[in-house]
């Protein structure tokens, strides 16, 4: 069974009322919507006022000719629930991640008057160069070139394959892992790079937008 929301409240707790759903978030830096990284989050929108934490359960079905269901599998998606308050004359504002990506944006009420925000803290560049970053390399040889990424989150990947057995069923395999999201910032003149890492290495690179490191 998923684990309780686990909850860190950074400047006050929010009651929040009934959330409408938004098509995007505009702040002092610029506008997030769904699909942009938690880079671009952090970049343009700075910190929230409440991080929560919650674990979901997706299942997936196999059916035999019929429609009987064959088997079943389940696993395990981490969401985090971001609640954005700029003050009392402007809607709180909830943002959904999974996997380092913005995946929904909600609007709840009027805000709260919390007193002064504090500044977020500097994003940190990378040291190396744009053309860095390739498939195939270890976690160490990343780390060894460009140090630390700004960002590091978990994604779980979920992948299927099937096809036709003699029977007349169907059968599909399905194989769900866990894996490890790095966004590294090479500074606003630069575009992002987000590393999906599994086994160690690197098996996926995309560039993001420009940076925002100074």
């Amino acid at each position: 069974m998923p684990r309780p929301v686990r909850t860190l409240l950074l400047a006050a707790s929010l009651a929040l009322p009934l959330l409408a759903r938004a098509d995007s978030l505009r702040c002092d830096g610029g506008i997030v919507a769904v699909g942009d990284l938690k880079l671009d989050l952090i970049g343009k929108c700075g910190l929230p006022a409440l991080k929560e934490e919650q674990d979901v359960e997706r299942s997936r079905a196999r059916f035999a000719p019929g429609g009987q269901l064959a088997a079943g599998r389940s696993s395990l998606a981490t969401l985090e629930r971001w609640t954005y308050n700029f003050g009392p004359r402007q809607f709180v504002q909830v943002v959904t991640l999974e996997g380092g990506k913005v995946t929904a944006v909600e609007r709840g009420s009027y805000g709260y008057d919390l007193g002064r925000r504090e500044a977020p803290p500097p994003i940190p560049r990378t040291r190396c160069e744009q053309l860095s970053f390739r498939v195939g390399d270890t976690t160490f040889d990343v780390l060894a070139r460009c140090g630390e990424p700004a960002l590091r989150d978990v994604a779980l990947v979920t992948r299927s394959a099937g096809g036709w057995d003699g029977a007349g069923g169907f059968e599909s395999t399905t194989v769900s892992e866990y894996v490890e999201i790095w966004t590294y910032d090479l500074g606003p003149q630069s575009l992002t790079r987000r590393l999906t890492i599994a086994g160690g290495k690197v098996v996926r690179v995309e560039t993001g937008s420009y940076g925002y490191s100074r």
